[in-house]
């Protein structure tokens, strides 16, 4: 190293020594000595434990068994390399180095696109912006329509083609094959006014019309409706753990499907059996019709009429507030193999950075086909994300039928009484058309 470099070296480090031991009385002047020198130890002897465990690193010996030659050329270089001292300094401030040299090349890289200006630009142009970020969202929107209907020459939608008739015929002959070995599948009448065409080709669509495999599962889903009778519950059964409101329907989605609103943080009970209890009676109160659905709809029709989207309000949800694992596992169970195709979208509203393991732990449950039409939303602080979120709940929901909380101008406060009116009606009316069944 050159003089004069040696003497610009000595300078700027006189400048850092100088500049530490002017910050240093500051601190005693505002804090006291006593805490700062409490600090001073406190640190000292972290650095002192990380550096014991980091020189018993396999990975250091080995490094300095077989030093680089641009280092093991350098007497400078080598020394501070089997130095215990210099080694971890080094380690703790490459992260920060990184993180720095990561800024600057931002900054440089902002610089040379004009970034800056565009920003600028952008500012002054928001609205043509929040409109292309709109038709993105709309794009992006899992479970979209099909671009294009085919019709007759009337205009009526073609829901079924020549070969998907012939896959629902060859799984109604399968079917009533499989009832006449096991007279429990079709035993009762509910169970058979089950298996009307529609639902026998939301099996097919799950299986991928694999006859077979479409079998199986619906002889599954008649075996759990058996047991489970999920027609018989009424809203007295499960009234309980309604009442804080963590379950409720509001209204329909921009594509027609009813819409089921969760509150996780809402739960009232933490109870597993009347949980799934619940959760059966809202999906069977939010898909029952007076009129049951007995359109068949093949793989090319557009399935929005049958299907339903869930809202997951995560916003105040925590650790406290989760329901088990069991719980959890048992409700993906649920929506994936016994109300098939049922699913048109599930939307998780702000969910919080914890939510994200919770999911990481769930997520291998999950159906592929079902994995692809959960969507998270989250709002954000800066007003970037909350444009976004905006965008994509406006996309999917009705502000005039979407709660407060979520960006819409419904009031998101729990109305106990009314709501069990309304459940209670539909009971009546459910049991009614039960009764026609034969």
């Amino acid at each position: 190293m050159a003089r004069g470099d040696k003497r610009s070296t000595s300078v700027r480090g006189g400048v850092i020594v100088k500049t530490l031991e002017t910050l240093k009385r500051h601190a005693n002047k505002i804090i006291g000595s006593k805490r700062v020198a409490a600090i001073e130890g406190e640190i000292a002897a972290g650095f002192k434990t990380y550096k014991k465990i980091l020189v018993k690193r396999p990975e250091v010996r080995a490094f300095r068994k077989s030093l680089p030659k641009w280092i093991a050329r350098n007497a400078r270089y080598k020394a501070w390399a089997m130095d215990d001292d210099a080694l971890t300094k080094f380690v703790l401030a490459s992260p920060f180095v990184l993180l720095f040299m990561l800024y600057l090349f931002s900054a440089f890289w902002r610089w040379v696109a004009g970034l800056d200006a565009k920003d600028a630009r952008d500012a002054v142009f928001g609205k043509a912006k929040r409109r292309a970020a709109a038709a993105k969202v709309k794009v992006e929107i899992p479970n979209a329509g099909p671009e294009r209907i085919e019709r007759t020459k009337s205009g009526k939608e073609i829901t079924m083609t020549t070969e998907d008739d012939a896959k629902l015929r060859q799984l109604r002959d399968a079917l009533n094959e499989a009832a006449k070995k096991d007279p429990e599948l079709l035993g009762t009448a509910a169970l058979r006014a089950f298996v009307d065409d529609s639902c026998l080709c939301r099996y097919l669509r799950a299986r991928k019309w694999k006859v077979d495999k479409a079998l199986k599962m619906l002889v599954g889903t008649l075996h759990w409706r058996a047991t489970m009778k999920p027609d018989e519950i009424t809203w007295d059964e499960v009234e309980s753990e309604a009442a804080t409101g963590k379950q409720y329907r509001s209204g329909r989605d921009r594509r027609e499907r009813r819409v089921l609103v969760m509150r996780p943080d809402r739960e009232n009970t933490f109870n597993h059996e009347t949980n799934i209890k619940f959760l059966v009676y809202m999906l069977e109160n939010i898909l029952w019709k007076p009129m049951r659905e007995r359109q068949p709809r093949g793989r090319n029709a557009d399935l929005a009429p049958e299907q339903i989207v869930i809202l997951i309000n995560f916003t105040h949800w925590s650790r406290k507030n989760a329901v088990s694992m069991s719980t959890a596992r048992e409700t993906l169970s649920i929506l994936q193999n016994h109300y098939p195709e049922r699913l048109g979208l599930a939307v998780c509203f702000n969910p919080p950075t914890i939510f994200r393991v919770f999911w990481t732990m769930i997520s291998p449950f999950i159906d592929p086909k079902t994995y692809t039409k959960i969507m998270f939303v989250s709002r954000g602080k800066g007003p970037e994300l909350k444009a976004k979120a905006k965008a994509v709940m406006s996309s999917v929901f009705h502000a005039h039928k979407t709660d407060d909380d979520m960006g819409g101008r419904v009031p998101s406060a729990w109305n106990f009484e009314e709501y069990s009116t309304h459940m209670r009606d539909y009971d009546a009316k459910k049991k009614a058309v039960m009764a026609t069944w034969k």
